[in-house]
């Protein structure tokens, strides 16, 4: 009776162990996912400023580069010319900053 019961106890405690492993293995990969994403919008960024820095007076890029880069920015140009039309709409902006342009 007493083995039983120990048997049990311990099963209970392996599974618990595992779903608490298993948690925490996805809360890793979730953070994981969230820091690769954070990381690609900051690359995005940075590749903005290179091809697009001497709208704002940054030093040009090689022109030749700049050209070869042009075309890989299509969706954020789309995005940019979105916003001169919203200009200074302060709520749509919070929206696209949730989750796409609308």
């Amino acid at each position: 009776m007493a083995a039983r019961r120990l048997t049990g106890i311990l099963s209970r405690l392996l599974r618990e162990a595992r779903n608490f492993l298993t948690g925490l293995h996805v809360a890793l990969i979730e953070q994981s996912v969230e820091t690769l994403e954070l990381e690609l919008l900051e690359l995005e960024h940075v590749f903005l400023t290179l091809v697009l820095g001497s709208l704002v007076g940054l030093p040009l890029a090689p022109l030749g580069i700049a050209a070869e880069l042009a075309p890989h920015l299509e969706d954020e140009v789309k995005i940019l010319y979105e916003r001169t039309w919203r200009g200074g709409d302060v709520i749509s902006d919070l929206f696209s900053r949730m989750g796409g342009e609308w």
